[in-house]
């Protein structure tokens, strides 16, 4: 198994990606700290993991708390291997309707959360060899109509990526980036109730704004993730994997 007694973090944990994350991680030999705002979903993954699972709530826009899981998850598994910064909000709008309130909120959640809990993941991953798996969009790279906060937060996400790849190359740490084009998950529900369009109208807009014909699934994702953390991609840091049916090839 790729990741026998390995330890992994994973913020956002019970969202759909998120969700495949840690199931694909357990199932190659992982314990797997499980962080997500909803810790009642939380707590069903961890009861299906048994043993492989572990719960961390808190909320990751808080640099203490992302401390404190962080730190949890040591003491309980006895070190950490692997963090998989997941969590991530999107809120629709333009620079005009995007109070300043929601930008705040988005770029908390998707930028610093992901800053944060990376900061205090270092010292741990530095004494592993460890790795840093971010949860870009292919909004990393370009921009996206109403998307204005979600752009910002996923840009800074992929040049986050990169500095720090660069910083901590020497200390063993690897830190690379995962860009899907948009995910069938619960996220796609949530968009369109703030577009005002019925899920299933919705769904049908996205799979065929991608080339190959329908939006990514979860598992595609995951696969990706574990692919980036593991000894496979050895000599792999400051790249970003896109996975969007090319969507960005246009």
């Amino acid at each position: 198994m790729m990741f026998q007694d390995k330890v992994i973090l994973v913020t956002g944990a019970a969202g759909g990606v998120g969700h495949a994350v840690v199931r694909s991680f357990a199932a190659e030999g992982a314990r797997v700290a499980v962080c997500d705002l909803d810790d009642g979903a939380s707590q069903t993954l961890v009861g299906e993991l048994g043993a492989q699972g572990f719960l961390v709530s808190g909320d990751v826009t808080d640099p203490e708390i992302g401390d404190a899981m962080i730190d949890a998850a040591v003491d309980h598994f006895g070190r950490l291997d692997v963090l998989v910064n997941g969590a991530g909000v999107i809120h629709v709008g333009d620079a005009q309707s995007t109070s300043p309130a929601q930008w705040r909120h988005v770029l908390a959640v998707n930028l610093d959360g992901a800053f944060y809990m990376s900061r205090a993941a270092m010292p741990h991953l530095i004494a592993s060899g460890g790795a840093i798996v971010n949860i870009g969009s292919d909004f990393s790279f370009v921009g996206g109509e109403q998307l204005v906060a979600y752009c910002a937060s996923k840009g800074g996400m992929l040049l986050m990526t990169k500095a720090m790849a660069l910083d901590h190359a020497k200390q063993g740490v690897r830190i690379n980036i995962v860009c899907p084009t948009v995910i069938d998950t619960p996220m796609v529900d949530s968009l369109a109730r703030q577009l005002g369009n019925p899920a299933d109208e919705q769904r049908e807009i996205y799979d065929a704004s991608v080339p190959t014909g329908r939006m990514i699934a979860p598992q595609e994702v995951a696969d990706s993730v574990l692919f980036l953390a593991s000894d496979k991609a050895s000599h792999i840091t400051g790249t970003s994997l896109v996975i969007d049916g090319g969507v960005t090839a246009r």
